[in-house]
């Protein structure tokens, strides 16, 4: 059985938790913003390491961080501006380690994408000990709504990463190839 997960509702276009009133829309931070980012807390951004692209999310919680995870990972494909919250997919992971816990959430939500031929503009998740238990929000993906689209091939474990800094935020951050 799937735990109950935070109400949601859309506000402007944006999926807000209901328990805490944080909107899950994220964005990519540029340098210098550091301090009023961390006030806007969650948010999500992509970053590039080599010849790889890198996801990051980062939250007050690890919950947070997974869900702006997936919103980076889904900016990939489409801009979730342009997506509206017409369907809620639930998935369920289960991993011993955070960092295998949260290539396979990737992998998922990478799964349900191609199967589906869905595109996601919110999540959330709770986790209790090693499973994580997620909800999806988006809709079927129009090439003329979502002129982006791109497929994302894979989520890798190298170079996977989850901890939480000093000042008490989580960062996830995986690496996936386009």
């Amino acid at each position: 059985m799937v735990p109950p997960l935070p109400r949601r509702r859309r506000r402007g276009g944006a999926c807000v938790n209901l328990a805490s009133g944080h909107t899950n829309e994220g964005g990519v931070m540029e340098t210098g913003q550091a301090s009023a980012a961390r006030e806007a807390m969650p948010r999500w951004e992509h970053l590039t390491r080599g010849s790889q692209r890198v996801v990051r999310g980062q939250g007050r919680s690890l919950e947070e961080a997974f869900e702006q995870a997936a919103v980076a990972l889904c900016a990939l494909v489409v801009d979730p501006a342009s997506v509206e919250v017409r369907e809620e997919v639930e998935l369920v992971c289960e991993a011993t380690a955070p960092e295998r816990l949260l290539a396979d959430w990737l992998r998922a939500i990478v799964h349900k994408m191609a199967a589906r031929r869905l595109c996601f503009r919110c999540f959330a998740v709770r986790m209790d000990g090693t499973r994580l238990f997620g909800h999806a929000f988006g809709e079927p993906l129009d090439r003329e709504r979502h002129p982006f689209a791109r497929d994302v091939r894979g989520v890798s474990l190298v170079d996977t990463r989850v901890s939480q800094g000093a000042d008490g935020l989580w960062t996830a951050e995986c690496e996936v190839e386009l």
